[in-house]
């Protein structure tokens, strides 16, 4: 018991002689400790306000960034809107066209009709990539331009609509080996492409 109080009191005597020897430059140098303390407690505060201040722009940051993703998705559906606009315009445009002008009887009745004139480029385009199966023996019965096509009709495809662009949505179909063409909305033969 003994040993452990005198190494107690030898322990408080050592720690009371640290304590003096740290207050003594105190007592000596009393006005340095105190503005280096202010500086301590500046410098503190700097870091605080600038801590907040960088929390506050990461926050308006990250909200500016989700009204931009809101206002784009916004430009894209009022796009699409504009465009579905312009679809119903130019239809209006389309069918109101033709009723300011005089009525025209419909392309099946019209037998008048200027007829849909190729190329010599153009028709042998159409017979590079169409290519009837050759009749057997004599044809039966000739169509000619004009005459109603009857049966079902094929769309020509895209490699001949893009290079003869006034082919496009016309149909054609196969009658005795020859080529049978009609435009858009017709139900005649507009062009006959016979065999080579």
């Amino acid at each position: 018991m003994t040993a452990i109080a005198n190494w107690m009191q030898r322990g408080r005597r050592i720690w009371r002689g640290h304590l003096q020897r740290d207050q003594l430059p105190e007592a000596t140098g009393g006005s340095m400790g105190n503005i280096e303390r202010w500086l301590l407690a500046l410098l503190s505060v700097l870091v605080i306000v600038s801590c907040v201040c960088a929390t506050i722009v990461l926050m308006q940051a990250t909200a500016l960034k989700a009204e931009i993703a809101t206002l784009q998705r916004e430009i894209i559906a009022l796009k699409l809107r504009v465009a579905r606009l312009d679809q119903i315009a130019s239809a209006n445009e389309a069918r109101d066209k033709p009723s300011t002008e005089a009525p025209k009887p419909p392309a099946e009745t019209r037998p008048d009709q200027a007829v849909l004139v190729l190329s010599r480029e153009e028709i042998q385009l159409i017979r590079d990539y169409i290519k009837p199966a050759p009749v057997a023996g004599s044809a039966t019965e000739s169509i000619r331009v004009g005459d109603p096509v009857t049966g079902e009709t094929i769309p020509f495809p895209s490699p001949i609509t893009e290079k003869v662009r006034k082919l496009l949505g016309a149909r054609f179909t196969i009658r005795n080996g020859v080529i049978v063409i009609s435009r858009i909305g017709s139900r005649h033969a507009d062009v006959v492409i016979g065999p080579n």
